[in-house]
């Protein structure tokens, strides 16, 4: 079950180490959103320099798979609102503090990792970094971003990746990626010779080949 609660902690904890370990690397890099998704979690930074590539991901990895190694704990803290502002200030952290204007109830709840990080959450999360498998945990993809979803805000950078038990529950998720991958209809129209797709003439339009049309007929 890809929803089970279990996975669920493992992928939201594993967004937050990815977040520490990129903080780690990159200092002036700030931390914007970071949930779970299905099969993964992404996370959403801000860096004003010397911006993140995909070449950045292993190195990101590897940090993370330390951070997993130390066995750090996670640590829930409930404060007050002004609490939570006076230390987001101090951090320098403007999108967390957005964040934190958007959230309506109190108090405010935020969660360390270890004792030199920490960021605005609910959870939930594993009892501490070792209980994940780093062998389970893979950075995806980097993508560009807007925040709050508007072209008018700031372009941001997006690491995807994905977070299960173990070695054996990736690569089996993995392996259905490229089973879903063959079974593509746009994958399968052109091995078939059923239609094509051309871009310039809209992304998504079906142009019908004769085996195709005949096929469509039929159905």
């Amino acid at each position: 079950n890809d929803t089970a609660p279990e996975l669920l902690r493992a992928r939201h904890s594993s967004a937050h180490i990815m977040a520490m370990a990129v903080q780690k690397l990159h200092p002036r890099a700030q931390v914007t959103i970071g949930p779970w998704i299905d099969n993964g979690f992404y996370y959403d930074f801000f860096v004003p320099e010397d911006p993140l590539t995909e070449k950045d991901l292993k190195p990101i990895k590897k940090e993370m798979d330390k951070i997993i190694k130390a066995d750090l704990p996670f640590r829930k803290e409930e404060v007050s609102r002004e609490e939570a502002r006076s230390r987001i200030l101090a951090q320098g952290e403007p999108y967390k503090l957005e964040i934190l204007d958007s959230i309506k109830t109190e108090p405010i709840t935020i969660y360390h990792v270890g004792d030199d990080w920490w960021d605005l959450c609910a959870g939930p999360h594993v009892e501490s970094t070792g209980q994940l498998d780093k062998n389970g945990i893979e950075l995806q993809s980097l993508a560009g971003a807007y925040w709050r979803g508007s072209e008018e805000n700031a372009m941001l950078q997006r690491i995807y990746g994905t977070a299960w038990q173990n070695r054996d529950q990736l690569k089996a998720h993995k392996k259905r990626i490229e089973e879903a991958k063959r079974r593509d209809h746009r994958t399968l129209g052109k091995k078939l010779d059923l239609f094509s797709i051309q871009e310039d003439a809209g992304g998504g339009l079906v142009f019908w080949h004769a085996k195709g049309t005949k096929i469509r007929r039929i159905i």
